[in-house]
């Protein structure tokens, strides 16, 4: 009987060190956050996807745009001008975008979509300035896409 109660203590041991184990992983990696620097690959999020994207208009990195463009995206630019696909390409590569900083981001689940608003200052913009944006997010085929955007200019007070 001792036999068999210690071989069963030994079998509890080793369940609880490998239980042990799992809990401080998991913990490890909740603990961890969201990536320092995403990548389209590591971004945890759609508010990482929009700062991606802004990032890559930015660094004219214009394949990762597209493939991040759905292939119905519509935009409407701060001058109010609606663009399909195409015509946001051709607007943001004659705009060669400067400096830029996202603020006041907040994301809202929609079904499968996200919809994110946020404001965006470009350049050395003078204070209470810039444009307020809204952008709809659709997971397709495991991957984040853009499908539509809107940039308001932000009225001076």
């Amino acid at each position: 009987m001792k036999r068999f109660a210690k071989a069963e203590l030994k079998s509890l041991s080793a369940s609880c060190s490998f239980v042990s184990f799992v809990v401080y992983v998991l913990l490890l990696a909740g603990c961890a956050g969201e990536p320092k620097h995403p990548t389209w690959n590591s971004a945890t999020g759609a508010e990482q996807h929009e700062r991606l994207m802004w990032q890559a208009i930015h660094d004219q990195d214009w394949a990762d745009i597209e493939r991040h463009l759905a292939p119905t995206f519509v935009g409407v630019n701060a001058a109010g001008r609606s663009l399909d696909r195409a015509g946001w390409l051709e607007y943001w590569k004659g705009a060669h975008l400067g400096e830029f900083s996202l603020g006041e981001a907040a994301v809202r689940p929609e079904g499968a979509d996200m919809v994110v608003t946020y404001t965006i200052h470009i350049g050395a913009a003078p204070p209470n300035s810039g444009f307020q944006v809204v952008s709809v997010w659709q997971e397709i085929k495991g991957r984040w896409t853009l499908i539509a955007t809107s940039t308001t200019p932000i009225a001076p007070n």
